[in-house]
């Protein structure tokens, strides 16, 4: 929200809302996600110093508003208070020269009308002074352009039979010129499994957002079988691809609709439920539960049972095998799990998503080495493509990065 002063008679915007800050430090000492780091790093007197400014900030500026508007209206509620004043003293002095008590009662009560209906005026063009600050705002809101995504009408074929091709892809971020990824080309084949290394920011997850619909390549096309992915019903899109990102989000409530959302069209049913935690290795974490598939997750609700890190995750995994989807996309989907559980799930996976075409990111080699193929990406641009032992082969970048990871695992 932006709070706009009347200033030299024109708006003026105070571009930083100290009420959408102080919020956000509010929910920092107050989150049970970080209140561990705000305890151990002694935060707490810092983030609470920082809300006791913004709110100080903040009633300034309010106080500033109240003034404003109290030195607009004070000259008419005086002249307002001294016409009523007036009025009453000519009725008085009608009713001595007359002597007729009742005109004098009829002219208080017309008075009295006279002064509620000025009042009420009054209140409302403080009212609408008070609006005409924030109604700015709402145009800005309104001629804001939708993000929309062209869609078509196209159904999503059950299993692919050529595969997905990005030609030419190249894509920047709203409001930004900055290319995330510049002239990509790339073809999976329906049934491959294709996983994509690089370092962070190269434009992995991007690409894969691409894919899902989430954005629009700022040039070039992605086919899907041949066909253009904007001729396809974007739902039904979403609907035949089985996602996970890094930052998957943690439902707190019950395990069974942290699961069943993988598939929301099946999240009645105990079965298929059941059997999505066994393939992600969360079935023995969910028996370990007081309420067991009823049981609440995250601490937000009274009763709720906190997972780590590591146990989210398999939930997590557990709805993207929910869904018997055609592209299965899997971004950095075991970074918290244990190298023993990892092989079990990819194990799984691969039977599980035998027949679909795989898109997997990964910064593990243990995982990256079991797809068909690797992609290198640096700086939105594919620089390698080949088997880990081909690329281990070029001796390129993959190969040096393999390296850096294994000697960790090596003692001199």
């Amino acid at each position: 929200m932006r709070l706009k002063l009347f200033r030299e008679g024109k708006l003026h915007s105070l571009s930083t809302s100290p009420l959408s800050s102080g919020s956000y430090f509010q929910s920092l000492t107050t989150n049970s996600h970080s209140v561990k780091e705000i305890r151990l790093f002694r935060l707490g007197d810092y983030f609470l110093g920082r809300y006791k400014q913004l709110y100080n900030d903040f009633y300034k500026v309010d106080s500033d508003l109240v003034k404003r508007e109290t030195r607009a209206l004070v000259p008419f509620t005086i002249l307002t208070n001294v016409a009523s004043a007036g009025a009453q003293i000519y009725a008085i002095s009608i009713t001595i020269a007359t002597g007729h008590i009742g005109f004098l009662a009829g002219y208080m009560q017309a008075i009295a009308v006279v002064q509620n209906t000025v009042e009420s005026l009054l209140w409302g063009v403080s009212q609408l002074y008070q609006n005409n600050l924030f109604v700015s705002n709402l145009f800005e809101f309104l001629d804001v352009a939708p993000n929309k995504i062209a869609t078509g009408k196209r159904a999503v074929p059950e299993r692919l039979q050529s595969g997905i091709e990005f030609r030419g892809v190249s894509f920047s971020y709203p409001g930004t010129t900055e290319m995330v990824l510049q002239d990509l080309n790339l073809f999976l084949k329906a049934g491959e499994c294709v996983a994509l290394v690089g370092h962070n920011g190269a434009g992995k997850t991007t690409l894969v957002k691409l894919l899902t619909r989430l954005y629009e390549p700022t040039a070039g096309q992605i086919f899907l079988d041949g066909v253009p992915l904007e001729d396809y019903d974007t739902l039904d899109v979403r609907r035949h691809m089985s996602v996970i990102f890094q930052d998957f989000v943690r439902y707190e409530m019950a395990v069974r609709e942290n699961v069943g959302f993988g598939y929301v069209e099946e999240v009645d049913n105990d079965e298929r439920i059941r059997l999505a935690t066994a393939q992600s290795g969360a079935a023995p974490i969910i028996e370990g539960l007081p309420q067991k598939y009823d049981t609440t997750l995250g601490r937000m609700f009274e009763k709720g049972h906190e997972l780590s890190i590591g146990q989210w995750q398999k939930m997590a995994l557990a709805r993207a095998f929910m869904r018997r989807a055609p592209v299965v996309v899997l971004d950095e989907p075991t970074s918290s799990i244990d190298a023993e559980s990892e092989s079990e799930i990819f194990g799984r996976l691969q039977q599980i998503a035998a027949g679909a075409t795989t898109l997997l990111i990964a910064h593990r080699f243990s995982t990256v080495r079991m797809a068909d193929r690797i992609i290198v990406i640096k700086q939105g641009k594919i620089i390698e493509d080949g088997t880990h032992e081909a690329l281990l082969a070029v001796d390129g970048t993959y190969a040096h990065l393999f390296r850096l990871q294994a000697a960790g695992y090596v003692t001199s």
